[in-house]
C-alpha cells in the first residue's frame, strides 16, 4: 500500500517545525509507518525501510519513532503480552481491538468514547484522558470462528 501523500507530508512539515531534519532516512520510517496501515513495531517498520536504505539503523527507526511520538504524530500501544511496542497512526481518540489469540489489532472510531470513560471514570476514582483512547481485548472474528468449529 503506497503512503498517502497528504499525510506523509503532513508529517514530515510538523518534523520540520519542531526543528527537526527531514532526512531520507526519517521519510522512509514516516512512509513505511503509513504503507502499513496497521499497528507495526520498529522492527517491522525498520525491516520495510531496509529495502530503500539498507544501511539504516533500528537507532534511526527508533529515534525517528520517538520524535513522531514526543510530536504525537503517532501513538505507542504497549499490548498485553506483546515484548514489542506496536505504533499507532490515528492518534485521534478511538479504541483499538486487539485479538489474543492472533495478535491482531483494529481500530474503532466511536462518538461514545469520551461518555464511557466520564463514567469509568466517575466510577472508579481515576482520573482518566480520553486523548489516550482506550484497549479491550478479545477473539477477532476469524479466531472466534475457527475457536467455535
Amino acid at each position: 500500500m503506497a503512503p498517502d501523500l497528504t499525510q506523509l507530508n503532513s508529517m514530515l512539515a510538523r518534523l520540520e517545525a519542531a526543528g527537526k531534519r527531514v532526512t531520507p532516512q526519517r521519510a522512509a520510517v514516516c512512509a513505511a509507518l503509513l504503507e502499513h496501515g496497521g499497528h507495526p513495531t520498529a522492527g517491522e517498520v525498520w525491516s520495510s525501510v531496509q529495502s530503500r536504505h539498507p544501511s539504516m539503523s533500528q537507532a534511526t527507526v527508533y529515534n525517528t519513532l520517538a520524535a513522531l511520538e514526543d510530536l504525537r504524530l503517532i501513538r505507542a500501544l504497549d499490548i498485553v503480552g506483546e515484548d514489542h511496542t506496536h505504533y499507532d497512526i490515528c492518534v485521534a481518540p478511538h479504541v483499538n481491538v486487539v485479538c489474543t489469540r492472533c495478535g491482531q489489532i483494529a481500530d474503532v472510531h466511536t462518538d461514545t468514547l469520551e461518555a464511557l470513560l466520564g463514567l469509568v471514570a466517575a466510577r472508579s476514582g481515576y482520573r482518566l484522558v480520553p486523548q489516550d483512547g482506550v484497549i479491550v481485548y478479545g477473539l477477532c472474528h476469524a479466531c472466534a470462528a475457527r475457536h467455535a468449529g
